[in-house]
Formats: C-alpha cells, structure tokens, sequence
C-alpha cells in the first residue's frame, strides 16, 4: 500500500486546525451568559451569622458547609463541575461583601458563569 501523498497530509492537518479552532471555550472571556431564567447548577449561600458557606447542587435539598475560602476547590475537586457549569449566589445577612466579591472571581476565573443577581 502507498503512502498518502503531502497534498492529502496537508489537507488533514488543516481539517484538524479547524476542526479544534471551532466554538467557543466556556471559560473564554465575552462567552455567552447563561440563558435567563435558567436553573443553577450549584449554589453558593454565604452565611454571615456562622461565616461559612454552604455549597448545594441544584439537585440537593441541603447543601455542605465549608470555609468561603474553599469554595472554588469543592466545587472542582469534591462536586465535580466542569468549567462552565452556572452558579448562583445567596446570602444570609450580615456577610462580608469584600468576601463575596472575592468568591465570585474566583468562579469566574475558573470557568464558572454567574446566572445572575444575588439573593438574600
């Protein structure tokens, strides 16, 4: 059997390049929102009274408490969410905003898209 020609390697690689090229990484900078009115896929409550946060998958009546500190890593690590899965943001009064804030970039810098506003 002969081996293929350059001209059908070169094609290849090109189908390849543009084939890996295509669509969008959900952790792009300008990726699409989460459609409105779409479902969380987790939910991070921030607990000022115990200065925790409780972290719940949308299919979880309770969720676990964990240090704030923490959250990014449970959400990978023990909830294994993949980059670009939705999340949604609750407090019980009394939070650290400056904590909030800081919680939610994490998220965002590791892939996760915010549904929308936060709730108390």
């Amino acid at each position: 059997m002969k081996p293929p020609g350059f001209g059908a390697m070169v094609v290849s690689a090109a189908v390849l390049v543009f084939l890996t090229g295509c669509g969008r990484s959900a952790n792009t900078p300008g990726a699409a929102p989460p459609p409105t009115g779409s479902r969380p896929d987790v939910t991070v409550t921030f607990d000022g009274k115990r200065r925790k946060c409780v972290v719940a998958l949308s299919s979880e009546a309770q969720g676990s408490f964990i240090s704030c500190n923490e959250v990014v890593p449970f959400v990978k690590d023990q909830l294994r969410l993949p980059s670009g899965s939705v999340y949604d943001i609750r407090k019980i009064p009394d939070v650290d905003e400056a904590e909030v804030a800081r919680v939610r970039a994490d998220l965002n810098s590791a892939g996760y898209r915010f549904i929308g506003g936060s709730h108390d």
